[in-house]
């Protein structure tokens, strides 16, 4: 018995789909820089708060790889008014890849700035999350199971608080000391002057 032409063709959309599926999503932003061709993004898209990734850039010219730029090129991140320092590792397995690893804890855009040379031609650009560009890091709440977790920001939010009140307790502890000790001295100036025995009747 032949197959009907509909169930092939849904059968081949749905091998599209599964194989599609399975294909990690590399959405990274693309762009000529002194003549030579760029992929800028995060490691491992999409990525979510906590998750393991970081700058990932390839370089090329002509389809051929460009390498021994992490001695040439500098990199720093940047996160609403917060900037660090990425230190850039090449791919030994992958030529023309250089990538540096870090943490993102909070969701948002995040700004690559890739500043130096290339084979001796300045570049310094600036390649930033954007619907056209490489994606956002996506707070992590969604994917968590069975237990939900707070976003990091938030969970350092609670521990400065604490660690402000755990801070106020010497002192309230210290001023609460210094209260008992003068109570305790003015009951006993108290007690001593009632007991003071009086003195001798004058004479008539």
């Amino acid at each position: 018995m032949r197959p009907h032409p509909r169930r092939l063709a849904a059968f081949g959309v749905a091998g599209i789909l599964l194989l599609l599926a399975a294909t990690p999503v590399l959405a990274h932003e693309e762009r000529q820089v002194a003549g030579y061709d760029m992929e800028v993004g995060l490691i491992d898209e999409p990525v979510a708060v906590g998750d393991k990734s970081g700058l990932e850039f390839f370089v090329h010219k002509d389809d051929q790889p460009v390498e021994g730029l992490e001695s040439t090129v500098k990199a720093t991140v940047t996160f609403g008014s917060q900037t660090m320092d990425l230190p850039i590792t090449a791919d030994d397995d992958d030529a023309g890849r250089y990538f540096s690893v870090f943490y993102p804890t909070a969701a948002g855009p995040y700004t690559f700035h890739l500043t130096g040379s290339i084979e001796g031609n300045a570049i310094d650009e600036s390649f930033t999350s954007s619907p056209t560009g490489f994606d956002e890091v996506h707070a992590a709440q969604s994917g968590q199971f069975p237990v939900q977790f707070p976003p990091p920001d938030e969970l350092a939010s609670q521990a400065k608080q604490g660690a402000d009140a755990a801070a106020q307790l010497p002192i309230a502890f210290g001023l609460g000391i210094a209260g008992l000790v003068a109570g305790l001295l003015g009951l006993g100036v108290a007690l001593a002057s009632r007991r003071r025995p009086s003195g001798p009747a004058s004479p008539a």
